[in-house]
């Protein structure tokens, strides 16, 4: 029998959680977590494709025949029903919904599209439910080989980001330094570089925005925010550098490093989530900057650059051995300036430990 110890692993503790929540089974769509439990990776199109893992017999997938292949020769041991355009889904979809025995209560994953949903429940009539809570919990807790693969990529955009400085000049555009910045990355090693801001002066301010065709001016602080990744698993990394001197710039940075430092400070086995948010955010809050802080301070990180523990103001959730998360506070002043500072934590021997260490004191890109 076809079986990878580490992926047969993840199927059953996925099964045990999902029988303790009373269902019958899950399902899951290309992405995230049909990789963590397959190990393969595919895109999630308009072709009906699913897997459904039953608390007892075999995984069962649906999947386009031109996708279907890796799934046959990989890690994991699972009946595959491939379809073909000419032929459509239902037939497979028919075989796959009885093999899996789809009835009773059924976990979904959030991402799963109506249109999949809906072909399925015109051959079968289980209870949807959501099973984030569920997938979420047991990733957020990474195993030894995903340790491994988050160390490597936190040190692949650590030591870009120690040359990003040197991109930097007067007159450049925040488009022409997203591209310089993403061709440092891949030549130190990253898989892939999906996520990547530069904001520039008042563009600061807005700390989701894309990188533009503004001109970067003399004076300015510029946020370079970057998600890439290492065998699939992300790291996350800010810094705020500025182009001459700013007296203005130089004195929220000094608050949002101090926060940032305190939150990963805070980090640690048993701590609540909502504890860290406010080691972060009270030293903003006592500098009078507590209002310019708009987000959490932090996210969870794998598979996903956005996933479970979630540093958010209130959170009750304890972190524990082996969850990994950013810490990043920031203050936006609109009109004016943005400054954010963001590394990634590993709970690792009871602490916060940072995984990721570019340099973040004030002039530091001088």
């Amino acid at each position: 029998m076809k079986q990878d110890s580490v992926y047969s692993k993840r199927l059953k503790r996925l099964r045990e959680a999902t029988e303790q929540e009373r269902l019958r089974g899950v399902i899951v769509v290309p992405g995230p977590n049909m990789r963590y439990y397959t190990g393969v990776d595919s895109m999630l199109l308009e072709r009906p494709f699913m897997l459904l893992v039953p608390v007892e017999g075999e995984a069962n997938l649906l999947a386009p025949e031109l996708e279907a292949g890796p799934y046959r020769e990989g890690p994991l041991s699972m009946k595959v029903h491939a379809w073909t355009d000419s032929e459509g889904p239902g037939g497979a979809l028919g075989k796959a919904v009885k093999g899996a025995d789809v009835k009773g209560k059924w976990g979904v994953e959030g991402r799963a599209p109506f249109l999949f949903l809906d072909k399925l429940l015109k051959r079968a009539s289980p209870k949807l439910r959501n099973a984030e809570p569920i997938l979420q919990g047991l990733r957020e807790v990474k195993d030894a080989t995903e340790i491994g693969l988050l160390r490597k990529s936190a040190s692949i955009l650590s030591k870009s980001f120690e040359k990003f400085p040197g991109l930097l000049k007067e007159g450049i555009t925040e488009m022409e330094v997203a591209k310089a910045a993403a061709e440092v990355i891949y030549t130190e090693g990253a898989t892939k570089v999906d996520d990547m801001l530069v904001q520039s002066g008042p563009r600061a301010a807005d700390p989701h925005s894309l990188p533009s065709a503004r001109k970067i001016g003399k004076g300015e602080s510029v946020v370079i925010d970057v998600g890439s990744t290492y065998g699939g698993y992300y790291a996350d990394v800010t810094r705020t550098i500025s182009i001459g001197s700013s007296a203005e710039m130089e004195k929220v940075y000094a608050k949002v490093l101090e926060a940032e430092v305190n939150g990963i400070k805070k980090s640690a086995e048993g701590v609540r989530v909502g504890s860290v948010d406010e080691a972060a955010r009270g030293v903003l809050k006592q500098a009078g900057m507590g209002k310019y802080f708009i987000h959490r301070t932090g996210h969870g990180l794998g598979l996903e650059v956005h996933e479970a523990p979630y540093i958010v103001e209130g959170g009750k959730e304890k972190l524990g051995p082996n969850m990994c998360f950013t810490v990043e506070p920031g203050v936006y002043l609109r009109g004016k300036l943005g400054v954010r500072i963001e590394d990634d934590v590993l709970i690792d021997g009871g602490k916060g430990v940072a995984i990721t260490n570019p340099p973040k004191e004030f002039g530091w890109w001088k």
